[in-house]
């Protein structure tokens, strides 16, 4: 009985695994490289709540993943940072489309409440196309330096600030300016969206 036993423990078994398994592996490695210490690591994710915030490298402790919030996907669903010239495309034709809807307004082709319309509209999708021409500047330069764009934004806001207090007449323009940034993230959002 024993020596049934012992044999039971000599006799390689090998256990193979399905076709499909092995060959989804093929030439896939599990790790990656740290941004920061450039070593071969497989990220551990930091986890609060039971929501994933970040992946980190185990050597050094670098962030190499930051996973967004629920508020953070929504949003990102209306909004993209990456530059496009559709989008600055598709409001400069917005805003001349209704700027000749006007002046054909202006010269009896169609009614005055069109051409109110128009107006409007020429002027909302104007500003729209200049704030945006501005914020994929900004994005741009911030990528071209690989920086951070949210410390160029948080820039401009400090220096916004710091002129509505020391000159309380300009206050009310930077309030518009600033508007007007969050009302190109609408336009563009619902243009992004569709």
């Amino acid at each position: 009985m024993s020596s049934s036993l012992s044999n039971r423990f000599k006799v390689s078994t090998t256990f193979q695994q399905p076709q499909s398994v092995q060959s989804m592996f093929i030439g896939h490695h599990a790790t990656v490289h740290c941004h920061e210490c450039s070593r071969a690591m497989v990220p551990r994710v930091v986890i609060y709540y039971g929501q994933p915030l970040k992946s980190i490298c185990p050597f050094c402790g670098a962030t190499f993943t930051k996973f967004q919030s629920g508020l953070g996907r929504f949003i990102n669903r209306f909004h993209t940072s990456k530059p496009s010239l559709a989008v600055l495309g598709q409001l400069l034709l917005m805003a001349v489309c209704s700027l000749l809807l006007f002046v054909m307004s202006d010269l009896n082709i169609v009614s005055d409440q069109i051409g109110l319309a128009a107006f409007y509209g020429a002027v909302i999708f104007g500003v729209t196309f200049l704030a945006e021409l501005l914020f994929q500047g900004i994005e741009q330069l911030a990528s071209k330096l690989s920086h951070e764009s949210k410390y160029y934004w948080l820039t401009l806001i400090t220096i916004g600030m710091l002129i509505a207090i020391n000159y309380s007449e300009l206050t009310s323009y930077i309030g518009g300016f600033f508007f007007i940034i969050v009302l190109r993230g609408l336009v563009v959002g619902l243009i992004c969206f569709r």
